[in-house]
């Protein structure tokens, strides 16, 4: 399992930097032209082809012209790496949107991997979701609590009957909002669990899969 997680996470990372890597184009790119390669990592990175559009205007700019039926041809031939399941379970897990350049034959296999990788993604943001939800009502039950010790070291202590009863009114609204908290809490752990048992069970089923 550990291993499996390692592989989406390498995998995801190496999907953002082959992404980031082909958002534009260099004066030597243009010069040297080689735009079956370039298409190639475009293919590979999973980047739309529109990309071409950017990459013929920023080498007009430096007095160059692009081929796109060299780049197409690389592109095509760089999607047939891209668009297989591994890739598409990686895009899954990211939380990533679909990505629809996969078309035709090359789209099935890709389409399952991102469906099988965004189905674990969607339960482990439950999880996190309702972790993050508890330990906010935690929080928030400790700061109550130590609002109310505060509030009777100072009742100790005070001789105003006006501040008394203030005081005395506050710990009552926080004791009643302490008491929601807790159903609140109550709720929350449930959810919880059955969420983690949820996505252990995927966890453990998308791993026998492999």
């Amino acid at each position: 399992m550990v291993f499996n997680r390692i592989y989406s996470t390498l995998m995801f990372v190496s999907l953002l930097l082959l992404q980031s890597g082909c958002s534009s184009i260099s004066k030597q790119e243009c010069e040297i032209g080689d735009w079956y390669s370039i298409g190639v990592n475009d293919g590979k990175a999973g980047a739309d082809s529109q990309q071409y559009r950017k990459y013929q205007k920023e080498c007009a700019s430096h007095g160059f012209q692009a081929d796109y039926p060299r780049y197409q041809q690389g592109y095509e031939q760089g999607l047939v790496f891209y668009c297989d399941f591994a890739h598409g379970e990686a895009l899954g897990r990211s939380g990533s949107s679909y990505n629809t350049v996969c078309s035709g034959k090359l789209e099935p296999q890709f389409r399952l991997g991102y469906e099988r990788g965004n189905r674990w993604y969607q339960a482990k943001s439950t999880v996190d979701h309702l972790q993050y939800e508890l330990d906010q009502r935690l929080r928030q039950i400790q700061q109550h609590r130590d609002v109310i010790y505060s509030n009777n070291q100072r009742l100790v202590r005070e001789q105003s009957p006006e501040i008394r009863a203030q005081l005395l009114y506050r710990n009552d609204h926080l004791s009643a909002e302490l008491e929601q908290l807790n159903t609140e809490v109550g709720r929350l752990q449930v959810q919880l669990y059955q969420a983690e048992q949820a996505f252990s069970q995927l966890e453990q089923q998308q791993q026998r899969q492999r």
